[in-house]
């Protein structure tokens, strides 16, 4: 029993040891496993973290050049004053030069006439001539008219010189204005390249950024956070109406001010003139993602227009408010009588300042891409206080 025993125990133990060796060479291709499928994970991980820091990187690059678009799109369109600006003075020095070489072409002629007849004939002989008359009564009239003639003479001369001197200015004032004409022109050119540049280089990424569906994700929220924006503005406008409004209302005295006009915003509703010529491509309302396949809530509409086509106040106003977002590029919003308010986004310049008045078909701005996915297009919506509503419903 004893060597039994031993042998039982042997091969329980050879057995256990079997066991062991399996769990361990099994806990070890386990373990082996496990730091595969950690590996892996890590992998993946790094690959998420780069997709999404590459979306981010794309998000980023785009707006950028979206901004930097804008930038220089208002620089180009300052030098376009700029240089239509000193057109028209140039224009206008160019004649003075003229009007002023003639003045003194005059001048110089009727002097040289008149040092020729002095030399000529001489003082001497006009004595001559009036003392072989017998009339002292004549030379006293003479020498008074020869005294006039000086003094003429002399004054014209001193004219003349005064003409020289400013035609002399004139012209240096005119080469001055041709070499910053010149200057602008050149600035013009490297900023139209530049910017030609720029909208290529947005072009390449944003026809990659289309298919990717983070990137429309990141666009989609960029433009939620633009909106609440634009509502803060028009919330912040609102707010200062109101109080003055309540201000005029309780002083004592009332206060009689003469309508500027006899009509109202409200009383435009269907009649109002288009922001710009173009078609419509989205409208108001709930709108389904073409790509993302999701709902979201467009607060105005987009008019699909040529790059720089004229964009105009549809009513008078002031402009309340201009600055940049992501996702929108340029923005103008006017406040209009009653508490409306009309929004004006993906602006490629502005022509008005903050706080200017705006008669009704103003030009404001011009159409742009900065922001946008579909290419060339304004965004525009109308608000009453700080709801918004239809523009479709208020446009002619």
């Amino acid at each position: 029993m004893l060597i039994f025993r031993r042998t039982d125990n042997a091969f329980l133990l050879f057995l256990f040891i079997g066991i062991l060796f399996q769990r361990v060479y099994a806990d070890e291709d386990n373990q082996r496993e496990l730091q595969l499928l950690q590996q892996e994970i890590k992998k993946y991980e790094g690959q998420l973290v780069q997709a999404k820091e590459k979306q981010r990187t794309t998000s980023n690059l785009i707006a950028s050049l979206d901004r930097e678009i804008d930038v220089t799109s208002g620089v180009l369109t300052a030098l376009r004053d700029e240089v239509s600006q000193k057109d028209v003075k140039i224009k206008a020095r160019t004649e003075q030069v003229a009007e002023l070489e003639e003045q003194v072409a005059k001048l110089r002629e009727l002097i040289i006439k008149r040092l020729v007849s002095f030399y000529k004939y001489g003082r001497r002989h006009d004595y001559e001539l009036l003392l072989t008359g017998g009339s002292w009564q004549k030379a006293n009239v003479w020498l008074k008219y020869q005294k006039l003639v000086a003094h003429n003479d002399r004054r014209n001369y001193e004219s003349l010189l005064a003409k020289v001197t400013a035609l002399q200015e004139e012209e240096q004032q005119l080469r001055l204005d041709m070499a910053q004409k010149e200057k602008a022109l050149i600035q013009k050119e490297r900023r139209t390249e530049q910017l030609k540049a720029s909208r290529q280089k947005r072009q390449e990424h944003l026809a990659a950024a289309r298919k990717d569906a983070e990137y429309l994700e990141q666009h989609v929220r960029e433009l939620a956070s633009a909106q609440e924006q634009i509502k803060g503005f028009i919330a912040k406008s609102e707010k200062v109406r109101t109080d003055k409004q309540r201000q005029i209302s309780h002083k004592k005295e009332s206060v009689v001010q003469k309508p500027t006009r006899d009509y109202s915003f409200s009383s435009m509703r269907g009649h109002l003139p288009w922001p710009t010529q173009g078609d419509v491509i989205s409208h108001f309302g709930r709108q389904r993602h073409p790509t993302l396949n999701t709902i979201t809530e467009n607060l105005g509409i987009e008019i699909s227009a040529p790059l720089g086509t004229p964009v105009q106040v549809v009513d008078a106003g002031q402009v309340q408010t201009i600055t940049w977002q992501r996702g929108r590029g340029n923005i103008i919003i006017i406040s209009h009588d009653e508490g409306y308010y009309t929004v004006y986004t993906h602006l490629s310049d502005i022509r008005v300042n903050l706080m200017d008045f705006v008669e009704p078909g103003q030009i404001i701005g011009a159409v742009g891409d900065s922001g946008s996915l579909n290419g060339p297009v304004l965004h525009f919506q109308i608000w009453k206080n700080t709801d918004n509503l239809n523009p479709e419903e208020w446009l002619g």
